[in-house]
């Protein structure tokens, strides 16, 4: 029963959503509502989960404070499986972003909420060592690895139409927007 109720929860995941899929395997005793089940099962079976859909999922925000922190704990146990240990920034946002099984939300506040928690668990691996991570605090590492996605998508957005001309960032632009960053700059 177990192979066939896994077969309906990817079904139930690719037509009506991963909450449905989830609900279904804990409806059926195959998971438990724990925030560490949940994102270890994400993590496990995330080659069979579309990477949008897997993306929407770790950037829900919840409504209430309860709700909140179970939304928070599933995306940090999912990002806590992966060790940032001497990378710089970029390398570690890129294997976050490249290796992880899911593809960023559309959504500003989802989007704000995946990168905090990969800005944590950045951190915590990597406070104290100079070389890899300059900075004084999570909240410096989450504002630069924004910066960083905002600059790669300004690198790769579309053309505009012929009527408009195409501005990009130049890097004086965004060592500009940084500048004040770090409270060791100013």
């Amino acid at each position: 029963q177990k192979p066939e109720s896994l077969e309906t929860a990817f079904e139930l995941i690719s037509r009506k959503g991963l909450k449905k899929g989830i609900d279904y395997l804990i409806a059926k005793n195959l998971l438990t509502r724990s925030p560490k089940h949940v994102s270890s099962f994400l993590r496990v079976h995330q080659s069979s989960i579309d990477p949008v859909i897997l993306g929407e999922y770790l950037g829900e925000g919840g409504i209430d404070g309860i709700d909140k922190d179970y939304w928070n704990l599933i995306r940090f146990y999912y990002v806590r499986a992966v060790s940032f240990v001497g990378m710089n920034i970029e390398k570690a946002l890129r294997h976050f972003l490249t290796n992880c099984g899911f593809r960023l939300p559309g959504e500003a506040q989802r989007i704000d909420r995946v990168i905090s928690t990969f800005s944590q668990c950045y951190w915590e691996d990597n406070a104290g060592d100079i070389a890899n991570c300059p900075f004084q605090d999570q909240d410096t590492c989450f504002l630069v690895a924004f910066a960083i996605i905002m600059l790669n998508t300004d690198l790769h957005k579309s053309q505009p139409s012929k009527s408009k001309t195409l501005k990009r960032m130049t890097r004086s632009e965004f060592i500009a927007n940084l500048r004040h960053v770090c409270a060791a700059d100013k």
